[in-house]
């Protein structure tokens, strides 16, 4: 297998994942989002991020920490929260 050949297959796979959440309810409510990974691949980030989109498109948002690792990631959601949510 060659590396073309690998990302077809991811792409596939990926694709069919993404599928089924388009077939998730909508209208359900409250809607809750985790995110989990590795460290340093940008969860935090994200997390903002999302939560910028949900806001602008009127949706409530309530952000919550529990990482027991790393005790800055509750002031880096902070941060994003008042640039990106509710300051802007």
């Amino acid at each position: 297998m060659n590396a073309k050949e690998l990302q077809s297959i991811l792409r596939e796979e990926i694709t069919s994942l993404l599928e089924i959440y388009d077939k998730a309810q909508t209208d359900v409510k409250p809607k809750v989002t985790l995110v989990v990974g590795v460290n340093g691949v940008g969860k935090t980030t994200t997390i903002g991020k999302l939560a910028h989109l949900y806001k602008s498109t009127g949706l409530q948002v309530l952000l919550g920490a529990a990482d027991t690792f790393r005790a800055a990631a509750v002031d880096q959601l902070s941060m994003w929260s008042d640039r990106l949510v509710f300051k802007s």
